[in-house]
């Protein structure tokens, strides 16, 4: 039987109460070492805000040191809360907001540019970029694509019946995963987004707000109360993941180039911080020494250099 959500006011309103202590509706982050590889997460409704973007000011190393100052803001995007980032081969970086659509910037983020031409829904929860640098949105609208580097989108949405997206995944054969706000659970294309199956045998829990992939094809899912499930089959059926973390709220997954998953918490639902993963989801452990913020952990990247980002709110 699937997990009904509470109402999404509710989770919005209780996310209003928690402030940023850093850039006011920006994202504050922290690194530590592992090794790494990178990937994303969904994340709550998020309020209005002109304010940009952080960026990484200096060397990756630096960020051992403490004392230091490690970002600079960027010019921009005007245009919402950024919740959402994606980076294509050509190092083009893509900034999904909340009302603002997308931005593009192609200079290391000094400038940027919005480009919503047929992006008709602005809410943009989640972005993901294909091996053919086609970019999709995942939107409260359902999902668009662009396979023009963003500057035209069209809503793909044949066969997606819950169409508010909040998480997105592409797999190393062009399966793309679409993790849904509460009501659906997890839809796959096959056909690089123009027809959507619901896959959801054994998800239980149908508010997705992270997905995955590693590099063996595994599929993970981070679900709002419901802990996190894998599929070992391309998303034909899932199992839950939740050994020591039963009913647990992630809000964001990110798997590194040993195959570590790393799960953010949210602790109004639990955990605090984030858990690991070094069984392929079998069991977790709490990595948290260093990690003092106690708000929940909005996203994850671990990178190729070896360090993994945490992004709160």
């Amino acid at each position: 039987m699937k997990t009904k959500i509470f109402h999404p006011d509710a989770f919005t309103n209780r996310h209003f109460s928690i402030s940023l202590s850093v850039f006011a509706a920006g994202i504050i982050l922290a690194a530590f070492a592992s090794s790494g590889l990178s990937n994303s997460a969904g994340r709550p409704p998020a309020r209005k805000s002109t304010a940009g973007v952080p960026r990484l000011h200096t060397e990756t190393r630096a960020l051992r040191s403490n004392g230091q100052n490690f970002w600079m803001q960027t010019n921009g995007p005007q245009g919402g809360d950024g919740i959402a980032l994606a980076r294509n081969s050509m190092g083009h970086i893509f900034v999904g907001t909340q009302g603002g659509g997308v931005f593009r910037s192609t200079d290391d983020a000094e400038t940027w540019t919005g480009i919503n031409d047929g992006l008709t829904a602005t809410n943009v929860r989640a972005l993901a970029i294909s091996s053919t640098d086609h970019v999709f949105a995942g939107t409260s609208g359902g999902v668009f694509r662009s396979t023009d580097n963003g500057d035209h989108w069209i809503a793909v949405n044949n066969g997606l019946e819950f169409p508010f997206v909040i998480s997105l995944a592409v797999n190393s054969d062009g399966d793309i995963f679409a993790g849904t706000f509460e009501g659906g659970g997890v839809y796959r294309s096959t056909d690089d987004g123009e027809n959507w199956t619901l896959v959801d045998n054994g998800l239980t829990n149908t508010y997705v707000t992270a997905l995955a992939v590693n590099g063996n094809g595994h599929i993970f899912a981070a679900t709002f109360g419901g802990g996190a499930f894998r599929s070992t089959d391309n998303g034909d059926s899932w199992s839950q993941l939740n050994t020591g973390v039963p009913n647990a709220t992630f809000l964001s997954l990110a798997i590194n180039a040993s195959g570590y998953i790393f799960a953010g918490g949210d602790p109004l639902g639990g955990p605090v911080g984030v858990i690991r993963s070094t069984d392929n989801g079998e069991s977790w452990q709490p990595v948290n020494n260093g990690l003092t913020t106690g708000n929940g952990i909005n996203a994850l990247i671990a990178t190729a250099t070896g360090y993994l980002f945490a992004g709160t709110y």
